[in-house]
């Protein structure tokens, strides 16, 4: 393996053994720090083993290392390892092991130093080490080594803290800005100097040669490899910081990790969902298959367009299985998330070196709806969907029974406990997530964003309308994607109606693959091209809202199922106001907008499913995935591919006698939600005759080339949004904040507070849902100083999963009144006062606390 006969460092040796220095304490004993080490590496070759993490740090070698000797390589090997070994050798501070472990080393005149941390003693240790072995290796060899040592030198920084910069790095370690690191090296060295077995000989001089060296070798790389620099960083911090859990649960806790969550046998989820109907469809529908057959303009069997679809994207990824992203551009209707599951599995088949998939969606209710899908393929197998877990904000922290199977308090704790380190390291075979969680992995800063990142290794993505985030950082996302995905080892499956070729914004030389070569074969198909009548006349009102009432109204007296959207939350609630007070309208009316609970989206989605004459007004929460089928839709025009993703939820079966229809109208302006988006640009709305036509036509890549072709001239141009720049800048200086900030998809609104308005909810199951009892609860949770972390945080987790029906965002002061608060989380217990018709009425919640101040 990478990282046999590795010399690793003797950390029992290295220190006097006069003194005795231990990492951890329990309730029976202390753990020495060799032992804790000896635990570290244990996690490490079995994380590196497991997950076949070999092949990175090869790759890493390659890539960084090629012209350098066969000692620089092996030494390159050895620091990684040490990395490991040594991050925990500023231990050896006697203010810190009287402080945190009240062991008094009896060494005088320490006090005054202040001084107990020790993570960057570590990294001054670890320099020292290394510096010394730079002195008879090449040049060539020593600039590169320079720089992975001061990247290994920086995780061990921050192997108990979240990441910043680089720069912030060298300001603890600079004796004119009184750094940390400075002064370990000069006044403080009382603090390891006779408890460490060797005599330091790092200077500062030193260190400044260091880090002067450093910055002409980075500044010669390209931006590829500066991604892989960054890269780098995070994944071996990941693997350090799982380590160092892993170890520390062992003996705190009794907790030896076992399972890191891989799909050892992948034949056994493979099987069972081949045994499904829709798989056994398509297999039945091959073996008839004529070969021959290319023109299917005429076929009015949807389900033969669903089979040929499956096909083709499957033998296109076999042919073209070397390729590391894959585009799966399908029509509403066709199967895709189908056929994505298909396809994750057969790549799993086909390289056995991977071991972990990721369903990713844009939002909450999608990874809800999917997590359903799958529950109904594995339903008779509980082993299997036992191991699929759901990663976000809203779904409790997964438990698993078998972990309880005895009873008993030491039972209970070693169970939370479990079930918290696979919550944090993702230790399952399959996840399901949003956008917004995976981009914490690959871009956060918070030590907790980036626990997980090592299990991405190897693994296969499947990405659902990644296009639906702000169009201006989409160079980045590709440009990422692709980097993380040759590095390491990853799949990316990326899928939507409307996909552009994210590519072409890049200049990039990655091998990509369309899973579907002839499109039109599917998107000019009548059977999805013409489930839809689309009618612009509403485009030219000039009196829109009457115009449009007296539209919705006339259409709801044939007992149809009607969507109304729009763009913003006062125009739905208007509209929703009106219709409701209207007594000639004898539809159900319901309302549906990013401020109903889960449980009432539920409430109102299970409606659309059974009622065959209803309007819902809703905000755009509804485009992306939502799987409801209504036989009329208007909506207000924003962009173009979410004009589609709209279409996608109007005659979505596509076998309905008659065709869905679709008014477009023009009330609110877009352009103040999608800041920054050139799909934005009017001319490229549907009040270009042109965008029309092509929306007609579903020829999206004329579109996407023309937002594609406008992006490239701004991120090209010298200004904040140039791609290169940030790569070779921001990127290449390891500037993690600025980066995190730049890859965020959804910018947080700062004056938005989080409102917790207590009633009683019930359930569609007749579970009762108290909301002041459950606040209760989550506040002696809280409060609770005697209860385990592990068990705190898995049963803090079930409450806030409940909580999620009662917690609203309200843009407002923040000064109000309320009944009780919990960090940023306000408690009002009266919430049925701010509800009209079940739904939220801000106006009212205004009036209801008194203006705000």
């Amino acid at each position: 393996m990478h990282f046999d006969f590795i010399n690793k460092f003797n950390v029992k040796e290295s220190i006097n053994k006069k003194y005795n220095i231990y990492a951890h304490k329990n309730e029976e004993r202390y753990e020495y720090l060799y032992e804790h080490v000896v635990l570290c590496e244990k996690y490490f070759f079995k994380i590196i083993n497991e997950k076949g993490i070999d092949e990175v740090f090869s790759k890493l070698e390659d890539e960084f290392l090629s012209q350098c000797s066969r000692e620089g390589k092996e030494l390159f090997r050895e620091m990684i390892v040490n990395t490991i070994t040594m991050h925990d050798m500023g231990k050896i501070n006697p203010l810190f092991q009287e402080d945190r472990l009240g062991n008094n080393l009896g060494i005088k005149d320490i006090n005054d130093f202040g001084n107990s941390h020790h993570s960057i003693l570590s990294v001054i240790i670890y320099f020292d080490y290394y510096f010394e072995k730079f002195r008879v290796l090449p040049k060539t060899d020593v600039e590169v080594l320079i720089d992975f040592m001061i990247m290994n030198g920086y995780i061990i920084s921050r192997h108990h803290s979240e990441f910043n910069s680089l720069e912030e790095f060298k300001e603890k370690l600079d004796e004119y800005r009184d750094g940390e690191g400075a002064k370990l090296l000069t006044t403080q060295q009382k603090l390891y100097k006779g408890i460490y077995n060797k005599e330091l000989t790092l200077t500062l001089g030193n260190i400044e040669k260091i880090f002067k060296v450093n910055d002409k070798y980075t500044k010669r790389l390209i931006n590829e490899s500066k991604i892989y620099r960054y890269m780098y960083e995070r994944l071996l911090f990941s693997i350090l910081v799982a380590c160092d859990f892993y170890s520390t649960s062992e003996f705190m806790d009794g907790v030896e990790t076992d399972d890191i969550g891989n799909i050892n046998e992948i034949n056994k989820f493979y099987d069972v969902y081949k045994q499904g109907k829709i798989y056994n469809f398509t297999k039945e529908y091959k073996m008839n298959r004529d070969e021959k057959k290319t023109d299917f303009s005429k076929v009015k069997d949807i389900n033969i367009l669903r089979n040929e679809l499956f096909l083709e994207a499957e033998e296109n990824l076999k042919e073209n299985i070397e390729s590391n992203i894959f585009y799966l551009e399908a029509p509403t209707g066709s199967g895709k998330s189908n056929v994505a599951t298909n396809l994750s599995f057969k790549l799993l088949e086909e390289d056995k070196k991977k071991n972990k998939i990721f369903y990713v969606y844009p939002f909450n209710t999608l990874v809800e709806q999917n997590i359903n899908t799958l529950k109904k393929i594995f339903d008779k197998e509980d082993e299997i969907f036992n191991k699929i877990s759901v990663i976000n904000s809203v779904f409790p922290i997964k438990e698993i029974d078998e972990h309880r199977k005895n009873k008993g308090e030491d039972c209970d704790f070693r169970y939370y406990k479990k079930a918290l380190l696979n919550r944090q390291f993702l230790n399952y075979p399959i996840v399901l997530t949003t956008h917004v969680t995976i981009f914490k992995y690959l871009f956060g800063t918070a030590k907790e964003d980036i626990f997980p990142l090592h299990q991405i290794v190897n693994s296969v993505i499947v990405l659902d309308e990644i296009q639906s985030y702000r169009n201006i950082i989409w160079g980045e996302i590709i440009t990422f994607l692709n980097a993380y995905a040759k590095l390491l080892n990853i799949k990316v499956i990326i899928m939507s109606a409307t996909l552009p070729d994210l590519n072409c914004l890049t200049g990039s030389t990655y091998k990509t693959t369309m899973l579907i070569k002839n499109r039109d074969k599917y998107f000019k198909n009548t059977i999805f091209k013409e489930r839809v009548k689309l009618d612009f006349e509403l485009l030219k009102s000039e009196n829109i809202l009457e115009d449009l009432y007296s539209h919705v109204k006339k259409q709801s007296k044939n007992e149809k199922k009607i969507l109304v959207e729009f763009i913003s939350k006062s125009s739905a609630y208007n509209f929703y106001r009106r219709l409701k007070e209207d007594e000639d309208i004898v539809s159900d009316i319901q309302l549906m907008t990013g401020d109903d609970s889960p449980i009432e989206r539920e409430r109102i989605l299970d409606l659309v499913l059974a009622s065959k004459d209803i309007i819902l007004v809703a905000t755009q929460v509804i485009e992306a995935g939502v799987d409801i089928d209504m036989d009329i839709g208007y909506k207000d025009i924003s962009m173009l591919d979410s004009e589609e993703q709209f279409l996608g939820r109007i005659n979505r079966s596509c076998v309905k006698p008659e065709k869905g229809r679709v008014f477009f109208f023009n009330l609110d302006k877009a352009s103040s939600i999608y800041k920054q988006d050139k799909r934005m640009d009017q001319d490229l709305t549907l009040i270009n005759e042109e965008m029309i036509e092509i929306l007609k036509e579903k020829d999206f890549n004329k579109f996407y080339k023309l937002v594609i072709e406008r992006l490239k001239m701004l991120t090209s141009n010298p200004n904040e949004y140039n791609i290169d720049n940030f790569f070779s800048e921001e990127v290449g200086n390891l500037d993690f904040k600025t980066v995190e900030d730049k890859m965020k998809l959804i910018d947080e609104d700062k004056n938005e507070i989080a409102i917790y308005l207590s009633s009683t909810i019930t359930k569609k199951d007749g579970e009762i849902l108290d909301g002041l009892h459950i606040w209760n609860e989550y506040k002696e949770l809280l409060m609770n100083a005697n209860m385990e972390y592990a068990e705190k945080k898995v049963k803090l987790s079930k409450v806030r999963a409940k909580m999620n029906n009662f917690i609203y965002k309200i843009k407002c002061k923040k000064h109000f009144t309320y009944n009780d608060r919990a960090g940023e989380l306000y408690f009002i217990e009266n919430g049925n006062f701010y509800f009209e018709d079940g739904k939220l009425n801000k106006e009212k919640f205004v009036e209801g606390i008194g203006e705000f101040l």
